[in-house]
């Protein structure tokens, strides 16, 4: 059989289809939750569910496809001449391991970051909130806090402390 690089090589072909299912494979678990689960756009109940089994699934298995990428690309190494195919074979052991590592990040937490040290005021005080809008109110210890909804739609969390209490007011 003639393989990429226009010699006789054993086992190139099987190497590179390997190769290339283990990149198609991690990131269809890495990126498919990212891509459902985007903010600001709603989800299904499907989708949501699909997305929290890849999450579960990538951490386990995107390092056994990165060992599988490896082990092809060793093999092609040896196998190919072509400088172009062995920067293909490197390029996708790099797409391996990056997706072994995002598996293990959550993105979210790149996009929002939770307020932590907010500043509160009395109702009185309040800047910026109208009369009707909604609030998430929290009572302990004999303090209350309130958190505009529509401050908690940028940032999804607060850390903060209500009557000795440490909290994170989220919704």
């Amino acid at each position: 059989m003639i393989a990429p690089g226009g010699a006789r090589r054993p086992g190139a072909v099987a190497a590179w289809i390997l190769l290339g299912a283990a990149v198609a494979l991690s990131l269809l678990l890495v990126l498919t939750p990212a891509g459902l689960l985007m903010p600001f756009r709603a989800q299904t109940a499907d989708e949501v569910r699909l997305s929290y089994v890849l999450r579960s699934w990538s951490p386990r298995v995107t390092p056994i496809l990165l060992g599988l990428g490896v082990a092809a690309a060793v093999l092609l190494w040896s196998r190919t001449r072509s400088r172009w195919l062995k920067g293909i074979a490197c390029l996708a052991v790099a797409l391996l391991a990056g997706s072994a590592w995002l598996a293990r990040q959550n993105h979210f937490e790149w996009m929002y970051r939770p307020l932590q040290a907010a500043a509160f005021t009395g109702a009185d005080g309040a800047h910026g909130v109208e009369e009707d809008d909604l609030v998430l109110g929290v009572t302990a210890g004999g303090e209350a806090s309130a958190y505009p909804v529509r401050a908690l739609a940028y940032h999804h969390l607060v850390n903060d402390t209500v009557g000795g209490r440490a909290l994170v007011a989220t919704y």
